[in-house]
C-alpha cells in the first residue's frame, strides 16, 4: 500500500469516524507525514496511540524495540523517564518539529550500546536471523522469543544512566558529523547522501535506513533541543535530584506505571 495515497485516504475516513462516533477519546489529530498517522488519547486510561495503515517497517521495529525493552531491566524505566522529561519540556512532538517518541527510544538504545562497557548489544548484528527483512510478517513476532537476556558487566544504577544519557547528548555526541545507528550499535559518520545532508539530527531507522529525526528541520528547534539536554544535565549533575527535571506528580505517575 502506498503511504501517500491509500493510507492517507483510509486514515482520513477513520479520523472522521473517530471524531463523530467515539466519545471516549480525546486529542484527536490527523498528521499527514511521510508515514501518515491518526493520534489520539484514551480518556479513561490516559494511554496515547499512533495509528497507521500497512506500515510494514513499523511492525518490524515494534518487535525490535520490544525485544530491547525486555532484554535488560533498566531499559524500560530509563526510556519512560526520558520520554516524560522530553514531553514536559516540549521536545517530544514530531508534528511540531521536535523529537518523536520513537527517535527518543532509539537515542536511549544507542547510548546504552555505546558505553565503554555496553549495557545493550546490537540485536540485528547479534541475531540477524531474528530480524531479517525478508521474514514474512506473520512470523515477525515469533522470531525474538528465544533471545536470552543480555548479561552486561555494567551495573550502573538508573540515576547515573539518566545523568550519562543527558551528558552524552549535551556535550559528547557530535551532532554535525555522526548518525545514531542502533542497527550497527555505534555512531556512523555522515555520508553526503540526501537523507543526511544538511540535517540537524540524524537517527537511522534500523530497518529501512531513513532518518527518523527528519521532523527537526528548523535551526531554532534543534537549538532548543540541545539547550534542554544541556540544562537538564547541568541541573541533575549539580543537585542529583530528579525533581529538578520533572514535577513531582509526573515522576510519581511514571513510577506507578512501571
Amino acid at each position: 500500500m502506498n503511504q501517500h495515497t491509500e493510507a492517507t485516504q483510509i486514515l482520513g475516513l477513520l479520523h472522521k469516524l473517530f471524531y463523530t462516533r467515539l466519545s471516549y477519546i480525546e486529542r484527536l489529530q490527523f498528521i499527514r507525514a511521510k508515514v501518515p498517522i491518526v493520534k489520539f488519547r484514551d480518556k479513561v486510561s490516559g494511554a496515547e496511540f499512533d495509528l497507521n495503515v500497512n506500515n510494514v517497517v513499523g511492525i518490524r521495529n515494534t518487535f525490535l524495540l520490544r525485544t530491547y525493552a525486555y532484554l535488560e531491566s533498566r531499559v524500560r524505566p530509563l526510556v519512560l523517564v526520558i520520554k516524560k522529561w522530553a514531553n514536559h519540556h516540549g521536545i517530544n512532538d514530531a508534528s511540531r518539529g521536535t523529537l518523536s517518541s520513537y527517535t527518543l527510544v532509539l537515542m536511549v538504545l544507542h547510548y546504552l550500546q555505546t558505553l565503554p562497557e555496553p549495557i545493550l548489544p546490537s540485536l540485528q548484528k547479534k541475531y540477524p536471523e531474528c530480524f531479517d527483512l525478508s521474514m514474512q510478517l506473520n512470523l515477525v513476532h515469533h522470531a525474538p522469543r528465544n533471545i536470552p537476556p543480555y548479561l552486561s558487566k555494567n551495573e550502573t544504577p538508573l540515576g547515573d544512566l539518566l545523568l550519562g544519557f543527558l551528558k552524552y547528548f549535551a556535550v559528547e555526541f557530535d551532532w554535525s558529523k555522526d548518525i545514531i545507528s542502533v542497527r550497527e550499535g555505534k555512531a556512523l559518520p555522515r555520508s553526503d547522501d540526501y537523507l543526511w545532508r544538511n540535517k540537524y539530527i540524524c537517527v537511522e531507522e534500523p530497518f529501512d535506513g531513513t532518518n527518523t529525526a527528519r521532523a527537526v528541520y528548523e535551526r531554532q528547534k534543534f537549538d532548543m533541543i540541545r539547550a534542554e539536554f544541556l540544562k537538564a544535565w547541568g541541573a541533575l549533575r549539580d543537585d542529583r535530584d530528579l525533581y529538578s527535571l520533572l514535577p513531582v506528580t509526573a515522576i510519581v505517575k511514571k513510577m506507578n506505571s512501571l
